[in-house]
């Protein structure tokens, strides 16, 4: 396989301390930068580079960062890079067997081991050192609080663009504004449907309309004849009670008499 020349560190984008030692942080790049970073430990044979793979949207992405940072305080002396999913293409992932995010490799000249374990800080600080056979360096409170200073975490703790794959998971908001011509295209064939659909809509609603109508019709005559028969009922019935009274009165006066 054909590498690129060996780029210079200040072509990597690290910058050396008077010590001659890279101050902590790791590299952020695309697929360009992984091609020097491969170029590296093909030039040092016993040289090993971690390489983090991962996801804008992912959250597991976010939260693994800030700890690659602090691995890269532990282990200065192996270089540490960061590559974006959006940065590099697809065909890349593959090759690597990236199918997740995110993804910790250290690669050397001869091996490419992927990490399976926990993304805690121990889980991972055990599994450098039983690869690389590297101990991490001891650092005080002061190095620590370094590492972990908004200045030196700020792009990695940035509020970042939503970019998620799936639109179907996004806000209207961020969907709108992300992906306009998307949802002016939704809206259109939504729209076109409802054209569509809406005469037959008003049919079925008219024809349940008229059904309404027309069992009320048909409720109309008998009620009409149960009330007129609830009439004739009270009036036989009170011509009755008139009868009873009247035979009650006669009954009494022939009494009398």
């Amino acid at each position: 396989m054909m590498w690129m020349a060996l780029e210079p560190i200040t072509a990597l984008g690290l910058s050396q301390d008077s010590d001659g030692h890279i101050p902590f942080a790791f590299v952020k790049g695309d697929e360009i930068l992984l091609q020097r970073a491969l170029n590296l430990v093909h030039r040092n044979s016993n040289e090993y580079v971690s390489v983090l793979f991962y996801a804008s949207w992912c959250p597991f992405s976010r939260t693994c960062r800030p700890t690659f940072t602090i691995l890269s305080s532990l282990f200065a002396s192996i270089r540490h890079f960061a590559i974006e999913e959006s940065a590099i293409r697809p065909s890349i992932l593959l090759r690597y067997g990236v199918h997740g995010f995110p993804t910790f490799f250290l690669i050397n000249s001869t091996t490419r081991i992927r990490y399976h374990g926990s993304r805690t800080l121990n889980s991972l600080t055990a599994f450098y050192s039983d690869v690389t056979g590297i101990k991490p360096v001891s650092l005080d409170q002061t190095s620590f609080d370094k590492v972990e200073k908004p200045s030196n975490l700020a792009q990695l703790k940035s509020i970042e663009q939503e970019s998620c794959p799936f639109s179907w998971a996004k806000s209207p908001e961020s969907l709108l504004r992300q992906d306009t011509y998307l949802a002016l295209a939704t809206t259109f064939v939504l729209l076109r449907l409802l054209y569509f659909l809406l005469p037959t809509l008003l049919a079925c609603a008219q024809c349940t309309w008229r059904r309404h109508i027309c069992n009320m019709s048909l409720w109309e005559h008998p009620l009409a004849y149960l009330n007129q028969a609830m009439q004739v009922f009270t009036c036989k019935r009170s011509n009755l009670q008139e009868g009873a009274i009247n035979a009650r009165v006669w009954a009494s006066k022939s009494l009398a008499w």
